[in-house]
């Protein structure tokens, strides 16, 4: 399983690189619609929808705003109406910490959990794209080093709890996942942190700044591979889809990313520390 895993990131890994240094902003906007309607689409599918037309319309919804907000951005440049849906998003994964203290099965057999559920589709997948084209149209560096943070995270989430995991992290989301896997993505994303601070050429004082911010990201990482697990455990599911090989389906490739990638870009975007890349 591990090697199928390895083989199906490395052959996602190499075009999503080539895509993101080299594709000019419309593509690299295309290719993330793309990915946050697959994503919709798995999410409606775990949603609890009474019908295949809820399913569908949910699924539609959640792209055809992000390109509305994407045809925003094209023609006027980000506003306020894009800041707004970041606001959101922070607000919403404050929710989700909190929330996930408290979760108990059984969450979408009550209305108001089915509604929650759904509602997180919507403020996970849209800000997220959001996030990602802002962080590529300022400085498409700063998209490969966000997703090699989150990857180092989970990596190390994942390497510390086959090893030392003893203590359940949240045993009634995903029993695997431990205390000593927090630590070990923490650690991780430590080092990836320190290192991009290094290479994007921050002062001392800014890398402290910039390795607490990454803290913080892989923090909220965690919180968005937990929602998911919530909504795959709701659903009764193993993963969100069979598209990818070992891994399952976007939703399970995506789910740590689209939770840091708001954050992420609102911690740079509330501490100024990086200039726009000259392009």
């Amino acid at each position: 399983m591990l090697r199928q895993r390895v083989l199906t990131a490395l052959a996602i890994a190499v075009p999503v690189i080539v895509l993101i240094l080299l594709a000019p902003p419309w593509l690299f906007g295309l290719f993330v619609l793309l990915v946050v309607a697959v994503g919709a689409r798995e999410w409606a599918q775990l949603g609890g929808f009474a019908s295949a037309g809820t399913r569908a319309a949910f699924a539609a919804a959640i792209p055809a705003l992000l390109a509305l907000l994407m045809l925003l951005w094209w023609t006027a440049g980000w506003s306020v109406w894009h800041l707004g849906i970041l606001a959101l998003a922070l607000i919403w994964w404050v929710f989700v910490f909190i929330g996930l203290a408290w979760y108990s099965p059984g969450l979408s057999g009550r209305p108001s959990g089915r509604l929650l559920l759904r509602a997180g589709g919507l403020l996970t997948l849209v800000p997220a794209g959001i996030a990602l084209l802002w962080l590529h149209d300022y400085d498409r560096n700063l998209v490969l080093y966000l997703i090699a943070l989150v990857a180092t995270a989970d990596s190390g989430a994942y390497f510390a709890g086959r090893w030392f995991g003893r203590s359940k992290l949240a045993p009634e989301i995903s029993p695997g996942k431990t205390r000593e896997g927090l630590f070990g993505a923490l650690l991780g994303a430590i080092v990836v942190a320190l290192g991009g601070a290094w290479l994007f050429g921050l002062s001392r004082m800014d890398a402290l700044v910039f390795g607490l911010l990454g803290v913080v990201v892989a923090l909220v990482s965690v919180a968005g591979d937990l929602q998911e697990s919530v909504l795959k455990r709701e659903a009764g599911a193993k993963d969100s889809g069979g598209l990818l090989p070992g891994h399952g389906g976007i939703l399970d490739r995506i789910d740590s990313l689209t939770a840091a990638a708001p954050v992420f870009l609102l911690g740079l975007l509330w501490t100024a520390l990086l200039a726009p890349a000259s392009h």
